[in-house]
């Protein structure tokens, strides 16, 4: 690992952790991720940055601390001071949790007397003005994830949805104070936790902002945030390992291969997310590719479809260089108009999904493919504990915090995970293609 800094940070779902982690490479720290809480026999390559992303946003909250202090017990054995929580940025989660919950388990657990939260993404349209929560130029609240099937954001101001989930005292840091530079927010951070506030929400709506607050926290031992933040606080340690002769500056990066280019073959791609960003992309997809939609009663009832729809698919791809399998109907139907024809509720509905196109991933890997593409944070994760996938190697980015990604074991394969929201209308077309 040589002599640097080992930051470890803890997602509450895969495609938040491939998020983070690129996001974290970019920012010159040779990264894994590590699917579920990593067993001591793991073997990871050198390393300067462990993601260990869980599959904890929508269970019950108790679980999720569980698994997060556990993972944080793996990144201290690994040898990371420093941690982050990684969550989603657009601070998906509800009354019970489970940000606020996980978030004060893991500070408590390292002494952390106050700690920053910031969900600011701005490379991917989330800034944080007032304590609010913009997507693009909607406030949360407006946006398409007040209708999320799971974990509905109908409130875009974060003090009071962390407050609702904690009962810790919440405080903000607002914009004035963060673009007076890292003292000025040192000083307001001092000034809270001498009132006996434990979270500081803070403002940030560009890169430069982010820069300003992983200045201010310096060398805290915890933060929580999504990957602006921890891209920041991960730039400014390499950068003073770097000035202080710990680590060349020649050697910091790392040089991320293409791994979509090495391993070659037909692309086969699964969708089970039905946000909006999705829906577009299967559209832009469907003009120019083959796809299957699913008939999302049979995935229910009947158990001899996922073999079907593998076989059908491999068909496909020996004349063409990419499938799609999506769960929707209709590339333009939404989550609801799904369920109401299925005749089922999103969370067993969206169970069933994720662990059918599970099947199906594992089928085309069974037929040779190599090259897997997955729209979904649940169904991500649905894929890789299927597959069993336990790290993953960082390649080249597809879209801002979408990167190809290598599997260490125990198939190689080059796989995209792919947040419901994340991606631009031809994101699937730019997977193919690289």
């Amino acid at each position: 690992m040589g002599d640097s800094e080992v930051i470890g940070i803890i997602a509450d779902d895969i495609t938040g952790g491939s998020d983070v982690a690129a996001a974290l490479s970019a920012a010159g720290r040779r990264t894994v991720q590590v699917v579920g809480v990593p067993g001591p026999d793991l073997e990871l390559p050198p390393h300067d940055a462990v993601v260990v992303s869980l599959k904890t946003r929508s269970v019950p909250p108790e679980d999720a601390v569980a698994e997060s202090l556990a993972a944080l017990r793996r990144l201290r054995d690994l040898g990371a001071r420093r941690i982050g929580f990684k969550i989603c940025s657009t601070f998906d989660s509800t009354p019970r949790g489970n940000i606020g919950p996980v978030g004060l388990a893991l500070a408590d657990a390292l002494d952390s007397g106050i700690t920053l939260v910031c969900p600011a993404a701005p490379a991917n349209g989330r800034t944080v003005y007032q304590g609010n929560l913009f997507v693009h130029d909607l406030p949360l609240a407006e946006s398409s994830l007040a209708r999320h099937p799971l974990n509905p954001m109908t409130d875009s101001n974060l003090v009071r949805l962390l407050t609702a989930q904690t009962t810790a005292e919440v405080g903000l840091v607002d914009h004035s104070l963060v673009r007076s530079g890292a003292p000025a927010v040192r000083a307001r951070l001092a000034d809270l936790r001498a009132a006996g506030v434990r979270f500081a929400v803070a403002d940030a709506i560009c890169r430069d902002d982010l820069l300003v607050l992983a200045d201010a926290i310096g060398d805290a031992a915890f933060w929580i945030g999504a990957n602006g933040l921890h891209a920041a606080a991960g730039a400014a340690a390499q950068d003073s390992a770097t000035s202080h002769g710990m680590v060349p500056a020649d050697a910091v990066g790392p040089g991320p291969g293409d791994f979509a280019d090495t391993i070659a073959g037909p692309t086969f791609i699964v969708a089970g997310s039905c946000s909006d960003a999705t829906r577009g992309q299967i559209a832009a997809f469907r003009e120019s590719g083959p796809a299957i939609a699913l008939d999302l009663a049979r995935v229910r009832d009947d158990a001899g479809y996922a073999a079907e729809v593998v076989a059908r698919a491999l068909t496909l791809l020996s004349d063409s260089p990419a499938v799609l399998v999506h769960s929707a109907a209709d590339a333009r139907q939404s989550t609801e108009e799904a369920e109401a024809e299925a005749g089922a509720g999103s969370t067993d509905l969206g169970s069933a999904i994720e662990t059918f196109l599970a099947e199906l991933a594992a089928g085309a890997v069974d037929g040779g493919i190599r090259r897997l593409v997955v729209a979904g944070g649940e169904t991500s994760g649905a894929v890789l504990q299927r597959l069993g996938v336990r790290a993953l190697q960082l390649g080249g980015p597809i879209d801002p915090g979408v990167p190809w990604m290598r599997s260490l074991g125990p198939t190689e394969l080059a796989l995209a995970l792919k947040s419901g929201n994340f991606g631009g209308p031809d994101f699937f077309l730019k997977a193919v293609a690289r």
